[in-house]
């Protein structure tokens, strides 16, 4: 009885229909009333309720011309791969030879050329490596495109460091099963791991082509194909990153790797701009992920400000050196003389920077919060003489004569800023000039 009839279910049966079927059965076979069909039904249903295991599992039920193989061979068969998933091969292998043996004068290939197969694999994983290969050879020469056979060829030819042959068969395997998706991927892991970087942009193509989800099951592979932008349209690239957050949002439990170098690759996509909406798909999840520690807390923070600094830049509303000093405060900046200058600079072209902090107020509430009674002051038009004498004394005061004077010419050069005009008090001769320049008002704008 394989897993789907221990669990009165059908090939295409849900997760929810699965895990239904489940507590079903469990109500009628309890650890304590019935342990042994207990312990079968819960391995049945922790392998049908993993989508990579479920593959796998599917990948060794036969089916032949005429249907479904035989109950009796395929119940044979269901216990073959039980004692090869319990590592006990030696009882498998015994096991397994017997079958073969008494399945010679079958009508079904499969009663002959399936037992062998997972004999080659018993063997295989008994370190008898010749005999394993000699199997698959038999195999093959019967059936040259007995994709199953290749790729197990491939991983006994690997694990005797026979590159060359390792990677030809691989080839071969997906060649002969082009829609076999733990081909492509085992493919893919071997040229990965043994530096065949040249083969990498060419497996994944050829993949993608067969199916866009063929690397679900190992989708962190989406992002080694999109490292390989150059090969791709931009389309296919940003594609490859909806793939992986698509697959990595709906993992209930990814891997601590995974978490591990998505923290490290952070860097690379917070500075392409085409990758922030990469980001903010998978954010919540990374922030939730059972990895996460208080070590990561600066990485988070670095994370969201590389998203704020993202959707302040592409709003024009929001001048730049708004955008400069939300940025400033999110990362939490030590630097109090960068965050006084940006702020003198406000002060000094007020009327003109108003409506971008009342932008930032209304529709970015948490970017106008970092430094709420800063903006509230340059908001008030009460205040707005006391503002501009207050930020005119810190300038004055941290740029004495000696010093040189602020250079806000990334702002200036970047959006054309109107000097500040104000109704009351006078500039003094020697006041630094409200224009923003550095110089003193009577060597710029109060020259006779």
């Amino acid at each position: 009885m394989n897993y789907y009839e221990l669990l009165n279910i059908g090939r295409d049966a849900d997760n929810n229909e699965i895990k239904r079927s489940y507590f079903s059965a469990v109500k009628l076979h309890s650890p304590d009333s019935d342990p042994e069909a207990f312990k079968a039904i819960r391995i049945a249903y922790e392998t049908l309720s993993d989508q990579k295991k479920r593959a796998e599992y599917d990948a060794y039920f036969i089916v032949s011309d005429g249907g479904a193989i035989a109950a009796a061979l395929q119940n044979n068969l269901f216990e073959a791969r039980e004692l090869i998933r319990e590592n006990k091969y030696h009882e498998a292998s015994e096991f397994l030879t017997e079958l073969i043996g008494s399945n010679t004068d079958s009508d079904y290939p499969e009663a002959v050329s399936e037992p062998k197969r997972l004999l080659a694999e018993v063997l295989w994983n008994l370190k008898k490596s010749g005999a394993a290969d000699t199997l698959c050879a038999e195999l093959l020469e019967k059936d040259p495109s007995d994709g199953e056979t290749l790729l197990l060829r491939a991983k006994i030819a690997a694990s005797q460091m026979r590159k060359v042959k390792a990677i030809g068969y691989f080839n071969d395997a997906v060649n002969a099963a082009p829609g076999n998706a733990r081909a492509w991927t085992e493919y893919m892991l071997y040229a990965l791991n043994n530096k065949y970087t040249e083969r990498i942009p060419g497996i994944f193509q050829r993949a993608m082509e067969q199916n866009p989800d063929m690397f679900r099951n190992e989708y962190f592979l989406y992002l080694v194909g999109a490292d390989n932008q150059d090969l791709f349209s931009n389309d296919q690239y940003l594609q490859y990153y909806d793939k992986f957050a698509e697959f990595y949002i709906n993992d209930k439990n990814p891997g601590k790797e995974i978490f591990k170098n998505l923290m490290a690759l952070m860097p690379h996509f917070t500075g392409k701009d085409e990758l922030i909406p990469f980001i903010e798909k998978i954010l919540p999840a990374l922030e939730k992920s059972k990895q996460r520690t208080s070590e990561n807390d600066d990485d988070f923070m670095l994370i969201h400000a590389a998203v704020i600094y993202h959707r302040l830049r592409s709003d024009k509303r929001i001048h730049d050196v708004l955008v400069d000093l939300t940025y400033f405060l999110f990362t939490k900046d030590e630097d109090k003389n960068d965050q006084l200058e940006m702020e003198c600079f406000i002060a000094f072209h007020l009327f003109t920077l108003r409506p971008s902090i009342k932008v930032l107020m209304n529709e970015y509430p948490e970017c106008f919060r970092l430094n709420q009674a800063f903006y509230l002051d340059a908001l008030n038009d009460r205040k707005t003489d006391f503002f501009i004498d207050k930020y005119t004394g810190i300038y004055k005061k941290s740029h004495p004569a000696s010093k040189p004077g602020l250079d806000f010419n990334d702002y200036d050069e970047t959006e054309e800023i109107k000097t500040v005009v104000r109704e009351a008090p006078k500039v003094g001769r020697n006041d630094p000039c409200p224009c923003g320049s550095g110089k003193k008002y009577k060597k710029c704008c109060g020259r006779n």
